[in-house]
């Protein structure tokens, strides 16, 4: 009787089909995969004038950025030993290459084009995960390192500095300019967003406390010819932030039918004490996605009692990359780690929940998600919801709340009492797994030798940085963060690379007869960092 009921639930939600937008660059929208999901068959090419909004960059991706194959497949191997190295550990061979070319500028610079060109298209892959009846709907823009700024608001021209003003005064008003473009932008493209009836928008980017920090400091330098104090410094990042999220507060009221679905960065930061826009504005609209490395933060990965809401899988997901780097057309799967891996993992939840129950509001399926994940004690001190997303849970609880109040079907959802099979929507079985997806990877790579940690964008490992339980209940929470007026720089982490995903950390040395503890491995060292995504030039 019971598979009898939940089968007409899932019939029942056929007809619905939810669609994600993802804002983002990198996107191949010719790919056999994503094109038969975009919306209506629709790109933003087929709207160049809406409110003024004018998208650019709008040729397909037709040419790999690496012309050398050679290169190609160093950076494909390359990945693919970062994802195993953070799963099972290389070989000594592995090891001593990956450290060779991590040391290799010119070779590194070809793995993040090869990551910026292909951003958009690996994230609309994990969007598109599980789902038949889900589409995306990609905004692109141009070729800059924030997507946020990366769409032309068709605003009016910027009012030229008045020549009479002092240099301080010109650094005021850039700055005011450069919030206001933001600002505008972001409204711009949810007005467009809402105008297409989209449900759900996930926003694998970020601007930085500690980026917008060091640009300040040097704009200020290069107008004024003097360092600027560091408590005026931080009273203006902290205005300057402080205004982005009223705007996009409000931006985001406005538009209660869409569920925000945002990356928290991957500074390894506590949001509570430092600015990360748009992730720590706080609507029941939007969820902030932390990185998991199985049930553990991962340690690039923001986080933050009151402005991070749950964590998902975000260290060596597979996914589809750009048609061009396949040889005749060939798919090519290719691990990327970061929180804008886990955002679009949580969206993709969120279309489901949706398609299962169209009735259900944003604010229910924010509540859904968050409610029915699986807690743990580590993550309670760490993020709003002190838990893993659970996807069959989260379906459970959206089935029950067609013929319950919410408050019961997530309760009855969270508690596993109810069998159901991990199908999805309205039970098509997904395209690729997660799992195959990962077994067919790995299973290009040779047999490992020893368990190791290894993430995206390299930096030197500590002790204190490790995801491991014991590491992670000896790290007191907020000791080694500044409070948002404080008069001093964040503590060395890697910056968010562009855009905000993909923490890179090199493999550690292989050890002979016993796997090493992260307190027993000799650093690595560190790669230059990769500058993060920063606000639009003031």
């Amino acid at each position: 009787m019971i598979r009898f009921i939940f089968l007409y639930f899932l019939l029942s939600a056929a007809g619905h089909s939810a669609t994600i937008a993802i804002i983002d660059t990198g996107f191949d929208l010719d790919h056999n995969y994503l094109a038969p999901r975009l919306l209506k068959g629709q790109t933003d090419e087929e709207v160049i004038d809406f409110y003024g909004l004018d998208f650019f960059d709008n040729s397909h991706i037709k040419r790999s950025v690496i012309e050398d194959r050679s290169d190609l497949e160093d950076v494909l191997r390359y990945r693919d030993l970062r994802a195993k190295g953070h799963r099972q550990g290389l070989s000594l061979d592995e090891f001593n290459w990956y450290k060779k070319q991590n040391a290799d500028k010119s070779f590194m610079e070809k793995v993040r084009l090869f990551k910026k060109h292909s951003h958009g298209t690996i994230v609309a892959g994990i969007a598109l995960r599980e789902g038949e009846n889900i589409s995306i709907f990609p905004i692109r823009g141009l070729n800059l390192p924030n997507p946020v700024v990366a769409v032309e608001a068709g605003l009016p021209e910027t009012a030229p500095v008045a020549r009479g003003k002092t240099p301080e005064e010109r650094f005021q008003q850039e700055i005011q300019q450069s919030r206001d473009r933001i600002a505008q932008k972001f409204s711009r493209i949810c007005r467009f967003v809402a105008s297409k009836r989209i449900e759900v928008v996930n926003a694998s980017y970020g601007i930085t406390y500690k980026n917008v920090v060091t640009k300040f400091r040097e704009r200020y330098r290069e107008l004024t010819g003097a360092d600027i104090a560091e408590p005026q410094l931080m009273a203006i990042v902290d205005d300057y932030f402080q205004k982005l999220y009223e705007s996009g507060e409000r931006t985001m009221r406005r538009h209660p039918n869409i569920l925000f679905i945002f990356s928290a960065g991957n500074s390894g930061l506590d949001n509570d004490n430092f600015h990360h826009y748009p992730s720590r504005i706080r609507v029941d609209n939007a969820i902030a996605v932390a990185a998991m490395n199985g049930d553990y933060l991962a340690t690039f990965s923001n986080f933050g009692l009151r402005h991070v809401d749950i964590g998902a899988p975000g260290v060596a997901i597979p996914s589809i990359i750009p048609t061009v780097y396949g040889e005749n057309g060939k798919t090519v799967i290719s691990p990327a780690s970061g929180t804008s891996m886990a955002a679009p993992y949580v969206a993709n939840i969120a279309a489901q929940v949706k398609n299962t129950n169209p009735a259900l509001t944003p604010a229910h399926i924010r509540r859904i998600i968050l409610e029915t994940g699986q807690t743990k004690d580590h993550l309670k001190s760490r993020l709003v919801s002190g838990a893993i997303v659970d996807n069959t849970q989260a379906l459970r609880a959206a089935l029950l709340s067609k013929d319950l109040p919410l408050d019961q079907a997530i309760s009855l959802g969270a508690s596993g009492l109810i069998p159901m099979e991990d199908k999805i929507s309205f039970g098509l079985p997904p395209a690729v797994s997660p799992e195959q997806m990962q077994k067919k990877i790995l299973d290009a790579i040779p047999s490992v030798i020893t368990p190791s940690e290894v993430d995206e964008e390299p930096s030197a490992p500590t002790k204190e940085e490790s995801s491991s339980p014991r590491e992670q209940e000896k790290v007191p929470q907020d000791s080694s963060v500044l409070p948002l007026s404080g008069t001093e720089a964040p503590p060395a982490k890697s910056a968010d690379p562009a855009p905000a995903n993909q923490i890179e950390e090199p493999p550690r040395p292989p050890t002979e007869g016993k796997a090493a503890s992260p307190s027993e491995l000799p650093p690595s060292p560190p790669e230059t960092p990769n500058q993060g995504p920063v606000p639009s030039s003031p």
